[in-house]
């Protein structure tokens, strides 16, 4: 057998192709049934041996469907977004403009659905879901708390030096708009019911997770980012607390294990003792056990005991 000639060049480039795509490339179809390629699914195909991840595989679905667009799992991956853990990558989504037939291919999970202007914008010149319509997409399929704990990771603000941005994913206005537009979309009954204790500020799972086990205790809800001093762009700020009765409270994370971090923390500590502040750490213990004794301490602090 003739050894193959060698597949264009966009081609290797691309990893996962469609079959007009290689035509268009130059490549006979017979080509594409040498070894070193793996047909995925209709007139889709792939380089064997290379791997390629859920988006690659959704792009090409995308390029090779009109109205069709990256959606809820592989939308939010594809924006870098920390999904729930609950979820259940299993095939790459994509959605497709109603009243189009669904993809007819068994490598992606597909979906119908109507979308606005604005609600899908590209990347690597592909639609994609943006932030706040991945939040929608991925209602029907999340608990209300776990909608609570996404719409947070979606609304806080960034660090640029950390994470080199300093927008958010997206804004509470822009999930209320996305709501508002699709009020019957499977799921958004429980998005209404969330998106009224989303709050800007948690900046991190377990800091959501505290904010909604005290409000659900029957505290009153918690100051986000508490800063000592609000007029001093340098002072301290604790996770959440109560201005009033000077309580902070922290959630100290694996994130604060480095030695430089617990040199920061304790900075942070005195601050706040040193102005008569009442200072509460919480770690991954009292998470465990459901904030239970956290939530006696601080309910303790603010009817005036300890």
């Amino acid at each position: 057998m003739r050894p193959a000639s060698p597949l264009p060049k966009r081609l290797v480039t691309l990893g996962v192709f469609t079959l007009k795509e290689a035509i268009e490339e130059g490549a006979h179809p017979e080509r594409l049934r040498r070894t070193d390629v793996i047909r995925l699914g209709q007139g889709i195909y792939a380089m064997n041996g290379v791997e390629h991840d859920d988006f690659t595989i959704a792009k090409a679905v995308c390029r090779s469907l009109p109205d069709t667009w990256a959606s809820h799992c592989t939308g939010g991956i594809a924006r870098g977004l920390t999904l729930p853990q609950s979820l259940k990558l299993q095939l790459p989504e994509v959605s497709r403009q109603r009243p189009a037939n669904l993809p007819r291919t068994s490598i992606v999970r597909g979906h119908r659905a109507c979308v606005r202007l604005g609600e899908v914008t590209r990347i690597d010149n592909i639609p994609v879901s943006t932030p706040a319509r991945v939040w929608l997409e991925l209602a029907s399929s999340l608990t209300i708390f776990e909608l609570v704990e996404f719409g947070d990771h979606l609304v806080r603000l960034p660090r640029q030096t950390f994470e080199g941005r300093t927008e958010p994913h997206a804004t509470i206005t822009q999930l209320r708009q996305v709501l508002s537009w699709h009020g019957r979309m499977a799921g958004a009954e429980k998005a209404h019911a969330a998106l009224g204790l989303i709050r800007v500020g948690a900046d991190s799972i377990k800091e959501t997770h505290l904010r909604l086990a005290m409000v659900e205790a029957g505290l009153p809800e918690p100051e986000l980012q508490l800063k000592l001093d609000p007029n001093d762009p340098h002072s301290p700020v604790a996770d959440l607390g109560y201005r009033e009765p000077r309580i902070a409270i922290d959630y100290d994370g694996e994130t604060h294990l480095t030695p430089e971090q617990q040199s920061r923390d304790i900075q942070r500590d005195r601050r706040f003792t040193m102005a008569g502040w009442r200072h509460i750490t919480v770690n991954r213990h009292d998470a465990a056990e459901g904030f239970r004794t956290v939530i006696g301490d601080v309910r303790r602090l603010l009817s005036g005991g300890m």
